[in-house]
């Protein structure tokens, strides 16, 4: 049962993860930079709602780990499909 808007995100994400001990880590590395993110985006733009500022920043955070995790840009095993539909955007 998700507790944030982000943990559903944070857990999609360690799913890509096979050394689970780190889940917990990078899932409050993640909701933090999500927060930041989150905040920012309210900040700048007074007439956004929290629920689109939550879902703008889970676009750009995918946007950005998909950069970063795709070296491969589809072919090796840096590829995690992040090019395609996110589900939990």
């Amino acid at each position: 049962m998700p507790t944030s808007p982000f943990d559903t995100f944070c857990h999609q994400v360690c799913s890509f993860v096979r050394f689970w001990p780190d889940h917990a880590a990078i899932t409050a590395e993640l909701t933090a930079h999500l927060e930041d993110c989150r905040d920012a985006l309210l900040e700048r733009n007074t007439a956004l709602s929290p629920e689109e500022a939550v879902a703008r920043a889970k676009e750009y955070l995918a946007g950005a780990l998909a950069a970063m995790l795709d070296l491969g840009h589809g072919r090796g095993t840096m590829c995690h499909l992040f090019d395609r539909e996110i589900p939990w955007v």
